[in-house]
């Protein structure tokens, strides 16, 4: 980690738009590119003389040039789009699981042979990738190209099914190290399998749809359950990181909430009547019961949180992108001002409305670093100045998002007294309205991911 003193770092973020920031994250992580094979590329942040492509970092990468693609309806990107995914394909191993990276030093894959966590985070990433594109008008990559993603995930899945789900709904993953299974990584599975059965009961099996729509049914089950629903426990709102169910993390929860949201999504293809007020309780419980608690003043996620500690730092990037994607999501759903005013203080976060008046983006310094997320504040005076793959794709996408949901980007003061007072009158302006349920500052017609199934839906008949 690489930790510099606060008053070396602070660099106004003033009158830097939100396309300017996308923009300048997607140039980033297009800098990333490496040829690990003639003609074809892969993503990469890592250095030195032992430098890896990570298949779970493509795969983000993919799904962030594909909401790219959607939000700008532009194909300028599109030949990375391809790249990238081609990297994954290239990435399954002849056990049908996908290998963890492409060793550049050595020349060669490595990691495979069981279900490994990153599996699901592929599947769920590469699926939604996927379904987006095929819900576009059919450009340079062919919709044949995305029915080759999709068997090539059903193919992994087939694969593992029968070792790897259990029929309580929950999945074993195998870890690096010693572990149980995390809950963030049964929502990715959840996700996945939502969005496979939509893809396929749009363009490819009924039948198939059928058989992975009732894997995403008891998925989502298992992880319903993971979510605390007693208003008087310490952990009310949030899922429970694994079985023990003695802490939560905000990336977990984060990830776990992106698999009910995706759920969400598809279930009406499959469902004439969808029971949405169960999900609508579990949105709301998991709001303001976990993430406005985890929220600074500033908007900033803390790291986690159990029955007797909430631990603050490191406030990471990351966590801060979940936060504004999901909080996005829950709005269109939800709508409401309070969800839209919840994501809106996140991004300011990011942006530099936070503890240090730290701009986590830099898009105005001239390093290396131009265009890349930092990984985290460390604590009240330092920060990791890292930049990575998975944290700038994350980033630029939950930019997608709010962009798409017009939150703007204003000019703000380098005074922290002034952010602290301003941020945290927001934080209670908007609990107040969850009280009082405000009309909606902007009602949506349907969720982001909804638009395309429905646009799927009239494109296929």
């Amino acid at each position: 980690m690489i930790v510099m003193p606060f008053p070396l770092l602070v660099t106004s973020a003033a009158e830097v738009n939100i396309i300017t920031r996308i923009e300048r994250g997607t140039d980033w992580i297009l800098g990333q590119a490496v040829e690990y094979q003639e003609k074809r590329y892969g993503f990469t942040s890592e250095t030195g003389n032992e430098r890896k492509i990570f298949s779970e970092d493509n795969a983000r990468v993919a799904w962030t040039l594909c909401n790219y693609h959607r939000h700008f309806t532009s194909e300028r990107h599109d030949r990375w789009l391809r790249a990238s995914a081609e990297f994954v394909l290239e990435s399954q191993a002849e056990t049908l699981d996908f290998y963890r990276h492409y060793d550049l030093k050595l020349g060669q894959w490595a990691v495979s042979g069981t279900f490994y966590y990153w599996n699901a985070h592929i599947a769920a990433l590469m699926a939604q990738t996927a379904f987006t594109m095929r819900t576009l008008p059919e450009g340079g990559i062919e919709y044949e190209f995305w029915d080759i993603v999709i068997q090539r995930i059903e193919s992994s899945i087939d694969s593992w099914i029968e070792t790897s789900m259990k029929t309580d709904g929950s999945w074993v993953f195998t870890y690096p190290e010693a572990r149980t299974t995390r809950t963030e990584d049964v929502g990715m599975m959840l996700s996945a399998l939502s969005c496979i059965s939509g893809y396929e009961h749009e363009w490819g099996d009924r039948i198939r749809a059928e058989r992975f729509y009732g894997a995403a049914q008891k998925t989502l089950e298992w992880v319903l359950e993971q979510q605390e629903m007693n208003r008087n426990s310490w952990g009310y709102g949030g899922f429970y990181d694994n079985h023990s169910k003695t802490i939560q993390t905000t990336l977990s929860n984060g990830r776990a909430m992106f698999g009910l949201l995706s759920y969400w999504t598809f279930v009406g293809l499959m469902v004439p009547e969808p029971d949405y007020g169960l999900l609508r309780k579990r949105m709301i419980a998991w709001t303001e019961g976990f993430a406005v608690p985890t929220m600074d003043h500033h908007g900033g996620p803390s790291e986690h949180r159990t029955e007797t500690l909430a631990k603050v730092y490191p406030k990471k990037t990351l966590n801060a992108a979940e936060f504004v994607r999901d909080l996005a999501f829950v709005w269109v759903d939800l709508g409401g001002s309070y969800y839209w005013s919840l994501a809106e203080l996140c991004y300011y976060w990011l942006v530099g409305r936070n503890e240090m008046n730290l701009d986590m983006q830099q898009v105005n310094n001239t390093r290396v670093v131009h265009g890349g997320f930092y990984v985290a504040i460390e604590n009240s005076t330092h920060v990791d100045t890292k930049s990575t793959v998975e944290t700038t794709a994350e980033c630029v996408e939950a930019m997608l998002h709010a962009m798409s949901i017009d939150i703007p980007e204003i000019t703000f003061s380098r005074s922290s007294a002034v952010f602290a007072v301003a941020a945290t009158a927001a934080l209670l302006l908007v609990r107040a309205a969850k009280r009082r349920q405000t009309k909606h500052r902007r009602l949506p017609a349907t969720s982001l991911a909804s638009s395309l199934v429905k646009r799927a839906s009239r494109t296929s008949d």
